[in-house]
Parts: C-alpha cells; structure tokens; sequence
C-alpha cells in the first residue's frame, strides 16, 4: 500500500511538471493576487477521493489560513506560486504541521493537489479547491 501511495505520488508530481511547461498558447500563470482569497472543496486520506471538507484562506503577503466549516481559523502559515504551482505549509495550535502542493487550473478555476504531514507534500492524500 505504501508503494502505491508513493507511485502515484511520484505520478502526479510528474504529471504538474509536465502540465505547467510554458506554452504560447496555454494559459497564462496565475499571479498570486489571482489566488488570493477563500477557497473551499474538499480533501481526501491516502488513496481516497477528496469527500472531506476543506478550506484555504490564501491571504496577500504570503499568509494561509486552513478555516474550519464556519470560518473560524484552526491553522496558519504561508504560501506562494510559481509557474501555477501552489506551495504552502501550515500548522495547527497542536503543532501538527501540514503541506500543500497543487496547481491552478485557470480555465476550471481550481486548485487540484496533494496535501502531506510534517515535510511531506504528499502523504496525507489529495485535494481540490473552488475559490468562494
């Protein structure tokens, strides 16, 4: 199960290099004022489809903020993007630290992408996102 967990990792950190080379005719990158703002979806454990509600609040200056179904704060960190790929990292009160990877899809106007524990991006499973 753990191979498989790191096969499609290694798949799909692939497949976002392969996505985001630059081209004449893709889209544009997004700049970091584009993600700015309260994005919401779901996330997903290991293998498991996204079914699990989830919510950034990608704030301007770099700041995230993981917010519970009524808004309330329950993480912060920072973030950035490069190239449509979306980093950040984040903790709760508790200490327990969190990763994000994904990238922006400008045409869908999603974020789709894996989230890990501690220093790794893609442990925990996959997620997608909807700006609010």
């Amino acid at each position: 199960m753990k191979i498989l967990k790191q096969v499609v990792a290694i798949f799909f950190i692939t497949v976002l290099l392969f996505a985001c080379n630059k081209s004449s005719d893709g889209p544009a990158p997004a700049d970091p004022a584009s993600i700015a703002g309260v994005w919401t979806g779901k996330y997903g454990n290991d293998n498991s489809s996204p079914n699990i509600f989830f919510s950034l609040h990608f704030k301007a200056g770099g700041v995230i903020e993981e917010l519970d179904q009524s808004g309330a704060v329950i993480g912060t960190g920072t973030w950035k993007v490069e190239n449509n790929i979306i980093t950040g990292t984040y903790k709760w009160p508790s200490q327990t630290k969190f990763n994000i990877i994904g990238t922006y899809n400008s045409q869908l106007k999603k974020i789709l992408g894996n989230w890990g524990y501690g220093n790794s991006n893609t442990d925990g499973g996959l997620y997608e996102l909807a700006k609010n």
